[in-house]
């Protein structure tokens, strides 16, 4: 008889095994589980520090950062931006920014700033570097951040289109109909063009914003060839004023146009070229003044041949010596007469004592100035500028026709002199008690948009769709209507502060007959030309009421231009007004080892 097996060890053993295997199974989940939920808090301690971190950064960054409404920041905010963090802000800041404060604390952030500005375009860099760490749990985060801001306002001298690239510019109607006159420049006009003489000569382009009235292009040009030619560009002169080597280069120096070596950009071309329905260009305006007192400040600019002015008009006191920067922002600085004056800046040289300029000054007040100047710069008024007699470069800038060696000229001119003047309010050329007020309303001029800042001196008269705007009327009392001038009577927008008996006392002429000057006014240029006058240099503005007698010339001075050579590292220090900052700002971000 044969006995059978038994299988109970076996069946026991296989439990055994799958109890083994899913003890294995449940632990190495649990493993991983304990090890997800680790990395997760792992990770949520990193992510918890990132946002600590970027918070307090970005609530650095919101102190430390200028603010602006106008999408733009000017050099003044920038430079003192910069300023303020190379005085005081390379240091730690404890902070205790975080989604969960009781948990997360940003444990310190520093911060350090290099800054580096070219004033001759206008352009300011700022480099803010800001690095934060923090540490929760076992988790330890160390980033850096580094903001660097670029901020470039149009100046004079800079940009396509400038208005500075042509020796007459009018935000309005440019009328010169009648008038015996010679622009060696371009003209433009933001409306409509009228030229229309028969003996007018236009040696540049005329551009207009508008289209050009009816019989408007009645001119000539001068021919492009060697002054040997007649009626050739480069020897102008008529009434027995020579303004030959005054006028800019021709396109091609030498006036051989298959030496291409030889082409100067922003020479006279040969024949003018009427354009019509042109963009209207921006022209900029002189806002806060002090940002302009804050590039004066830091070019270290200065002015000598001030005088002041008795109560009857008697001239004393011109051995004041040098002003550095800004009149009117100390005691005893203004023109001697009564209270509304302070701030007036006199200035007048002769040949053998001229006025001296260096770079950038500001006079918070209104301007007087006539005479011989040298030296290189630009003033600017708070007020008004008034020209009451020729103003002459003792060191002229000139220029050869032809030229073999062009570049050796440009760079001989850089180092001549050069005066600007720039008005937020206006620009008054004589005596303004012989001007035609009936001229200084509609329809010669005209509404336009102003600065908000101009609001000090009356110029805004209305508002459109937030912008402020000026109707125009020079004749109105300016600000606020009771405003009187020195000797108790009535103050107009272009009258100056001081009284009649001593504005007499100052020398002024009626006429005026020669500048060697950029003006530049926010608002009017007024007044009365002599007969044969000269202009060499260009203006600009946005309304023009000027009576002329005679022969007028405006020879533009090619060392503004935008794109001229003899502009190129020029350092006669103009400082345009500018237009609305455009910045540009780069963050970089760097995690770093902690």
């Amino acid at each position: 008889m044969k006995l059978g097996r038994k299988n109970d060890g076996f069946v026991l053993t296989g439990v055994l095994m799958l109890l083994l295997i899913a003890t294995l199974v449940g632990g190495a989940f649990l493993f991983s589980a304990r090890n997800s939920f680790a990395s997760v808090d792992k990770w949520r301690e990193r992510d918890d520090c990132l946002t600590a971190i970027q918070s307090g950064l970005e609530q650095r960054e919101y102190e430390l950062m200028p603010q602006s409404s106008t999408g733009g920041l000017s050099y003044a905010v920038l430079n003192g931006v910069a300023n303020k963090v190379n005085e005081s802000w390379t240091k730690t800041h404890v902070n205790n920014w975080s989604t969960d404060p009781s948990t997360v604390v940003v444990t310190g952030i520093t911060d350090s700033c290099s800054v580096s500005s070219d004033l001759l375009t206008g352009t300011i860099q700022l480099t803010i570097t800001n690095t934060a760490w923090t540490r929760l749990g076992k988790t330890t985060r160390k980033v850096r951040e580094v903001i660097t801001i670029i901020s470039t306002s149009a100046l004079g001298g800079g940009g396509a289109g400038n208005v500075f690239d042509n020796t007459f510019f009018i935000d309005n109607i440019g009328v010169f109909s009648g008038v015996n006159c010679d622009f060696n420049g371009d003209v433009y006009a933001n409306k409509d063009m009228d030229l229309k003489f028969s003996s007018m000569k236009v040696n540049g382009d005329s551009r207009a914003g508008g289209v050009n009235v009816s019989g408007s292009k009645i001119y000539k040009s001068d021919a492009w060839g060697t002054p040997s030619s007649a009626g050739a560009y480069g020897s102008q002169s008529y009434s027995g004023v020579n303004f030959a080597n005054r006028v800019r280069p021709a396109e091609y120096t030498q006036y051989d146009k298959t030496k291409p070596q030889d082409y100067w950009p922003q020479g006279y071309k040969g024949s003018c070229v009427f354009y019509d329905n042109q963009p209207v260009l921006d022209m900029p305006f002189i806002g806060p003044l002090s940002d302009y007192e804050t590039m004066a400040v830091a070019n270290t600019g200065t002015v000598s041949g001030i005088y002041r002015v008795s109560a009857t008009g008697v001239l004393t006191n011109r051995n004041l010596g040098t002003v550095s920067a800004v009149w009117g922002d100390g005691a005893g600085e203004n023109a001697g007469v009564g209270t509304n004056d302070t701030g007036a800046l006199i200035l007048i040289g002769t040949a053998a004592n001229p006025i001296q300029l260096n770079r950038i000054f500001v006079a918070r007040g209104d301007i007087y100035i006539r005479g011989y100047y040298t030296g290189r710069g630009t003033l600017y008024a708070g007020r008004n500028i008034y020209v009451i007699g020729d103003l002459r470069a003792v060191n002229p800038p000139t220029w050869n026709h032809p030229d073999s060696n062009p570049s050796n000229t440009a760079a001989i001119n850089r180092n001549k002199d050069f005066l600007g003047l720039c008005a937020k309010g206006s620009v008054s050329l004589g005596d303004q008690s012989e001007m035609n007020v009936s001229f200084l309303t509609t329809p010669v001029t005209g509404s336009h948009a102003t600065d908000i800042s101009d609001i000090e001196l009356g110029y805004v008269s209305y508002t459109a769709n937030g912008v402020p705007y000026f109707n125009g009327n020079y004749t109105a009392r300016d600000g606020n209507g009771s405003q009187l001038r020195s000797d108790g009577t009535p103050r107009y927008f272009y009258t100056p502060m001081i009284g009649s008996t001593a504005f007499t006392g100052l020398g002024g002429v009626g006429q005026i007959g020669w500048l060697d000057v950029v003006l530049y006014a926010n608002h009017l240029i007024a007044g009365d030309y002599a007969s044969n006058a000269v202009l060499n240099g260009a203006m600009i503005c946005r309304d023009e009421s000027i009576v002329r007698h005679g022969n007028l010339s405006y020879n533009w001075d090619i060392r503004v231009g935008s794109k001229s050579k003899d502009g190129q590292n020029f350092n006669g220090d103009f400082q345009g007004p500018q237009t609305t900052p455009h910045t540009t700002m780069i963050v970089k971000w760097t995690e770093l080892v902690p």
